[in-house]
């Protein structure tokens, strides 16, 4: 019978999410002994300021959803508590959905390039795997059919990648799903990671049809929704997720299966007021 061995889980969230919560009780405990301290330090865009830095120094100050925090505290806190006047009020709306168009529309264009490269080599390979003998003299019918077999090989890869049937054969994933939902199922072999990213939102990522040597690193970020993550059950899964007044449960099913050491998918990123599962069949 096969050792199987627990995953690791280095999830660090519980206990930054537990230095915030006690350096809110000692300020408050400060403020009922008269120990002055100033009053922006318990205001509400101070929370987002902070959130904004944790998650931006866990990552390295590559999280979008960090600098979004970090822009929106500063921006409220110089406005409402010293009095700063931007003048934006009537186009903070506009200009944030203009940035996050601007943001969605370049990930989806750098995603299409991708699988267009793909579909490319994957076009290439074929043809070169079909060579046609000039001397045959069913040349003709070998060539004709060969023609319909990779028109129609081509037209399903079409429509594959288009993404209509929720599969890709990318290498990574970059998926965004914000105000929407997303199903995913990943196909490839070797898989390298991505990035998540659902705001108000859900993901559903399968992938128990992926496969990888070594180690990949899956950058999630989710904030007021859910995402749910489908793995084999022989892979390493390691959770290094920040989540904050948030949900990180692991459902996998623990059956007698020993955990592949070539095969460790590590899961970094932050959840918000939002949820991540993960599950094995």
């Amino acid at each position: 019978m096969a050792n199987y061995s627990k995953p690791k889980s280095n999830n660090d969230g519980g206990l930054i999410f537990g230095f915030i919560i006690l350096g809110l009780g000692v300020l408050l405990l400060l403020r009922k002994i008269g120990i002055f301290y100033p009053s922006w330090l318990l205001s509400w865009p101070m929370i987002l300021i902070v959130i904004g830095l944790v998650v931006s120094i866990k990552h390295q100050f590559k999280s979008f959803f960090g600098f979004i925090m970090l822009f929106f505290g500063v921006y409220f806190l110089l406005e409402r508590e010293f009095y700063f006047d931007f003048g934006l009020e009537n186009y903070l709306l506009p200009l944030g959905l203009i940035a996050l168009g601007i943001y969605l529309i370049t990930q989806k264009q750098k995603e299409k390039r991708i699988m267009e490269n793909v579909q490319q080599q994957m076009h290439n390979k074929q043809f070169k795997s079909s060579p046609l003998d000039s001397s045959d003299s069913s040349s003709a019918e070998a060539q004709a059919g060969s023609d319909e077999s990779k028109s129609n090989t081509s037209d399903g890869a079409k429509k594959n990648f288009q993404g209509i049937s929720g599969i890709s054969y990318n290498d990574r994933v970059n998926i965004d799903a914000i105000f929407s939902g997303v199903n995913k199922r990943v196909l490839s072999k070797k898989f390298e990671g991505g990035k998540l990213t659902a705001a108000f939102g859900g993901i559903d990522l399968d992938l128990t049809q992926a496969d990888f040597s070594g180690t990949v690193y899956l950058q999630i970020d989710v904030i007021f929704g859910g995402t749910k993550i489908l793995v084999p059950p022989h892979w390493d899964v390691r959770v290094e997720i920040t989540n904050i007044a948030a949900g990180v449960e692991d459902k996998r099913m623990y059956s007698q299966t020993e955990v592949d050491p070539e095969k460790v998918l590590v899961l970094r990123g932050t959840c918000f007021f939002g949820g991540l599962e993960i599950r094995s069949f």
